[in-house]
């Protein structure tokens, strides 16, 4: 197979349909908000958070409605192909390589992917803590102007904010990032530029412990508990390559999700 970023578009069609899927349930996608849900009139392009499998995704105000449909179900798609290959408890390296082939095919080209020991600076930590200061990395990796990189932090950690205070996302994202002793979860944070172009930070979290988990964000661990890695990457969304391929991941998706979607501000 050629490299994924040389691919006619007939070629990532045929990947596609031959990658085997995990299951999902209906209710995989939820998108939410830290506003009452009852709350009428919201505007028609908010800044909105979301939960698709383990992918916790922040968009910043800007971001076209087409925009975050596609970056909610390619990582969504790539996620369940992941989960059918590999392991995310005993084999994550391994995850996160098919998780990212993945990506790229659909069209997402990869600036800076790091995996490697997550080493936690203070004796006790969260998750939640962690994965915000590897997006915050990340973010910086990326080196996007100054507007796009405040916005990306501030939507990711109002999203996170949000999915603590709702019930039904967060069961949804804990259900879907635990494994046996410990968890496997991204947060994105995603930005579109005058252009068009969409840009998405993410810091990933694999971790490990003897200990069950019970909460998987915002449960305080001591250091010396957990065995965690750490991924960061910063990728840009090729819109025209996703275009020819949306209908057929769609496709596949129905026919393991036709998954209930509710939109709220953060």
């Amino acid at each position: 197979m050629k490299h994924e970023t040389s691919m006619t578009d007939a070629e990532r069609s045929a990947f596609i349909d031959q990658c085997p899927m995990a299951n999902c349930t209906h209710s995989l996608i939820e998108h939410f908000s830290a506003m009452d849900n009852a709350v009428p009139d919201l505007p028609d392009d908010p800044s909105q958070g979301a939960v698709a499998a383990g992918n916790l995704l922040a968009f910043a105000e800007g971001v076209s409605r087409q925009n975050k449909d596609d970056v909610i179900d390619s990582l969504l798609f790539a996620t369940l192909v992941a989960n059918k290959a590999f392991n995310p408890e005993k084999q994550s390296e391994q995850w996160y390589q098919q998780y990212n082939k993945v990506l790229t095919t659909l069209g997402w080209f990869s600036t800076n992917w790091r995996y490697s020991r997550y080493y936690s600076t203070h004796r006790r930590f969260s998750m939640e803590q962690a994965g915000l200061e590897i997006i915050s990395s990340a973010i910086a990796a990326a080196a996007l102007p100054g507007p796009a990189s405040v916005a990306m932090l501030k939507v990711a950690g109002d999203a996170v904010a949000a999915l603590k205070a709702q019930e039904k996302p967060l069961r949804i994202f804990e259900r879907q990032t635990k494994t046996h002793r410990g968890a496997n979860f991204r947060i994105g944070a995603c930005t579109e530029s005058s252009d068009g172009t969409v840009n998405l930070a993410m810091g990933a979290v694999n971790f490990s412990t003897d200990s069950a988990v019970t909460n998987v964000l915002f449960w305080e661990w001591n250091s010396a508990e957990v065995q965690a890695f750490r991924g960061e990457n910063h990728l840009v969304l090729n819109t025209r390559v996703y275009a020819a391929l949306r209908t057929q991941i769609q496709q596949r998706l129905n026919k393991s999700a036709s998954a209930a979607i509710e939109e709220f501000q953060i």
